[in-house]
């Protein structure tokens, strides 16, 4: 029987086994890409349904390397973009926990009549009195009703908003209108509703949308690669 000789082309083994390698590698960077994506999205929406305002625009995402590139540990995350404020909105949504005073005082609450400070955040109390150089009152709740910071002897102001130290002038003004529009008048106004703590409203489950992408992942990165190895049969 004559014998059989088998000759393998090392340089083409080489370039096939780099190129099934390579495809292999671009195959987890485009579903990381893909997955990072469908959850920021997810994210999204389940917070537009659960939440009135555009704080679901603060959920952005990154995925590493760049679309195109190979890479054995490509990477991909979720997170919320934007200040204390966006963070500890999105906190509130979507964790369990209870807000409070370190020091265990009021939380205090403005009402509209309070105004704030600035797009950045409400405005405090102390902050209140010393905008308005009016001193405000504690008003003790009753009845399961909350205790309260009331501003005494005042009136609406002009048009309605805020509220001013009486003057006669301002009084005999027909722009110091009450809420309802009838005349102003002297009276007691609350500035800051008082509660002990505040339940986060946990409305926002992220858990199983993460699980769900990680699902996502998986068989995306399955379908790829299935893809590869039909190229390279």
């Amino acid at each position: 029987m004559p014998a059989l000789e088998l000759s393998v082309d090392r340089a083409d083994l080489d370039r096939r086994s780099d190129a099934i390698i390579t495809a292999m590698l671009l195959a987890g960077t485009r579903s990381i890409h893909a997955s990072t994506k469908w959850l920021e999205r997810r994210l999204e929406d389940q917070t537009k349904r659960a939440v009135k305002g555009r704080l679901w625009r603060a959920w952005k995402s990154d995925a590493y390397p760049a679309q195109g590139r190979a890479a054995y540990s490509p990477e991909g995350q979720v997170y919320v973009n934007g200040g204390k404020r966006s963070v500890g909105a999105m906190a509130y949504w979507t964790r369990p926990g209870i807000n409070k005073k370190a020091s265990g005082e009021w939380l205090a609450i403005p009402t509209p009549e309070a105004g704030v400070l600035g797009r950045s955040r409400n405005i405090t109390p102390g902050e209140w009195e010393r905008r308005n150089g009016i001193r405000l009152e504690y008003v003790h709740g009753k009845d399961g009703k909350p205790s309260r910071l009331v501003a005494e002897h005042v009136m609406f102001g002009a048009n309605g908003i805020g509220v001013r130290v009486p003057t006669k002038k301002r009084l005999r003004n027909q722009r110091y209108i009450n809420r309802d529009g009838s005349p102003a008048r002297v009276q007691s106004v609350t500035i800051f509703v008082l509660i002990p703590f505040q339940r986060f409203a946990n409305k926002v489950a992220v858990d199983p949308i993460v699980r769900q992408a990680e699902a996502y992942l998986a068989k995306d990165y399955r379908e790829r690669t299935t893809k590869v190895g039909r190229q390279f049969s």
